[in-house]
């Protein structure tokens, strides 16, 4: 694949379908029991991971060439309108529920609101490990996410337009500062600890993975480097590793007691699988089929849906209580479904509000600019006849 096709992507439709298959393996190791244990599907947390700093980061970049610049406003206005509709409706769904059971106290909901709402999530845990299940929890990759969110784009401003290697050492010396602080937030070996790593800068080393690898492909002279690696064949030992790794996670990570190495080797083979996703091939056709399409676009909510959905579940067939295949399969379809449904009527009108707010903001900003612009004072007409 050329540089130019690649700039010339509007759309990564294979990545939808990554997406689909995190959020999928999230459920199915949370609710599915021992027979899903070689899925790994607790690191689906990390491919959105190194997702969301590739897409950022390619995104902006885009922004930069066609406009010139990289606008602050528009990019937060954007997350706004995108991430805080669904999750305020699940939210605040899960505490209409908790106070009409009566159980506002007991599952720590005083408590958790100051981090919910500030979206520092991941801090809640290591203060709430003996409470009820809130079924929220498992949102404290939004806390990781949105103070990435809030730097990395005031990063790229600073480093300015062009300036491609500016670029790339300012990502690379931003992951070798995360890298060295490992050992002062989490240790590199968690031994089993329920609360490190949620406090780990490793999460941040992987989100500037998927930067990193932005940055590159962006960029002819990077580019040319990694354009091996959208050949079809090439797909073939990079999905052979990354398949091979993530079947056998979840052992090795036991063996090494749970040492993060193992996450930065597999956000380095994530980085590789992005760009078989995002080149043609079988991956990316079959990836980008409208199924999974479907699924990926409504990962966000189902992500997040997943809590509360085994619990009205369970309720409503107590049998579904143990984890087994069938209790996954009933979370994720009505997980999915419900997803649907804040897809529909909440996630895309409200995005589509945040693009007439961004549109209305830029059209004042071009008047703004016309009006200051000085007038130009028109030509004197020729005599006649010269």
């Amino acid at each position: 694949m050329s540089h130019e096709d690649y700039l010339g992507m509007r759309r990564f439709p294979g990545l939808d379908g990554l997406r689909a298959l995190a959020a999928t393996m999230v459920i199915f190791f949370h609710f599915g029991g021992p027979n899903w244990t070689w899925l790994s599907g607790w690191v689906g947390v990390y491919l959105f991971f190194v997702l969301s700093g590739f897409l950022i980061t390619t995104l902006l970049l885009r922004e930069q060439d066609r406009t010139g610049r990289i606008s602050l406003s528009n990019f937060y206005l954007r997350r706004v309108f995108r991430i805080l509709p669904p999750y305020l409706v699940i939210l605040g769904g899960i505490i209409a529920f908790v106070l009409l059971r009566a159980e506002f106290l007991e599952r720590g909901f005083p408590r958790a609101l100051k981090y919910y709402l500030t979206f520092m999530n991941e801090f809640f845990p290591s203060t709430a490990d003996h409470a009820a299940d809130n079924f929220f929890s498992g949102s404290w990759t939004l806390g990781i996410e949105e103070k990435f969110y809030l730097v990395w784009p005031f990063l790229l401003v600073a480093i300015g337009i062009g300036a491609a290697k500016r670029k790339f050492l300012l990502v690379a010396a931003a992951m070798v500062v995360l890298l060295a602080l490992v050992p002062l937030t989490s240790g590199w070996a968690l031994a089993g600890s329920k609360v490190a790593i949620y406090h780990s800068t490793i999460h941040y080393f992987i989100l500037a993975g998927g930067c990193l690898l932005a940055i590159t492909l962006h960029y002819r002279r990077g580019y040319a480097l990694l354009k091996p690696l959208t050949h079809p064949l090439a797909a073939i030992p990079i999905v052979a590793a990354f398949v091979l790794l993530h079947v056998n996670l979840d052992t090795v990570w036991t063996a090494s007691g749970q040492n993060l190495w193992w996450l930065v080797a597999y956000a380095g083979l994530t980085m590789l699988l992005l760009i078989v996703l995002v080149s043609p091939g079988p991956l990316r056709w079959l990836l980008g089929t409208a199924p999974m399409r479907f699924v990926g676009e409504r990962s966000y909510s189902l992500y997040l849906l997943q809590g509360p959905v085994h619990f009205a579940v369970v309720q409503a067939v107590p049998g579904l209580a143990q984890s087994r295949t069938v209790s996954a399969l009933v979370v994720f379809l009505v997980g999915l479904a419900i997803a649907d449904l804040i897809h529909r009527w909440v996630e895309k009108p409200l995005i589509d509000v945040g693009k007439r707010v961004i549109q209305r903001k830029e059209e004042r900003r071009e008047r703004r600019l016309e009006a200051a612009r000085p007038a130009t004072t028109p030509a004197e007409p020729a005599p006649i006849g010269s």
